[in-house]
């Protein structure tokens, strides 16, 4: 059930696989559905439940889970906020403050949420990775795509460059990460704008 959970959100169809994850929840597979869970929310557009699953993520004791929870909660601010662009670089910077990841990309991505960072810089983490295999790379490229694209389009507000970051490494995709699809899904949204 599981995996054909994660094949569901993979092809796009995420409320099929809701009914997988909620079907699980409470039984002994929790624990391996919450990050996933959290991450169909997302597609789905229920924001406020994400950010309350990802809340409970980033306290875990595994500090995997808990960094990429990280990553989770300042693109959901980024992607909720409401007001000027301001008060969202306040609350980010605030957000931030603190925030540690053991990875050198997620700790990039940090930084560039806080202010302090570049696009440059995340990208540049990943290159420097020492000793990673191709699928470790691919899944560490998905995941900084993702979330410096979220950044470049709710923070920076510079759709243009958030469009060309997902064209340009569309191919360098981990085919197997979740957030794949929502990278494909934010390019054809913002390819669509253009027209």
């Amino acid at each position: 059930m599981f995996n054909q959970a994660i094949a569901d959100d993979l092809s796009g169809h995420n409320q099929a696989a809701r009914k997988v994850y909620d079907d699980l929840t409470g039984s002994d597979m929790s624990a391996d559905i919450a990050v996933p869970s959290a991450i169909n929310l997302v597609a789905l557009g229920k924001f406020d439940a994400a950010e309350k699953a990802f809340d409970g993520l980033a306290a875990s004791a595994d500090a995997r889970v808990s960094d990429y929870a990280h990553l989770w909660q300042l693109w959901l601010s980024a992607r909720t906020h409401a007001g000027k662009p301001a008060s969202l670089k306040k609350e980010l910077a605030m957000l931030t403050s603190g925030m540690d990841a053991s990875s050198p990309s997620q700790q990039a991505l940090i930084r560039l949420y806080s202010g302090k960072g570049s696009t440059e810089a995340v990208f540049a983490a990943i290159a420097a990775m020492p000793g990673t295999d191709e699928l470790q790379r691919r899944d560490a490229l998905t995941e900084a795509t993702f979330f410096t694209g979220g950044y470049l389009q709710y923070v920076a507000r510079n759709n243009k460059a958030a469009l060309g970051l997902y064209e340009r490494e569309q191919n360098q995709l981990n085919s197997t990460s979740l957030e794949r699809p929502l990278i494909i899904k934010a390019a054809a949204s913002l390819q669509a704008a253009k027209h």
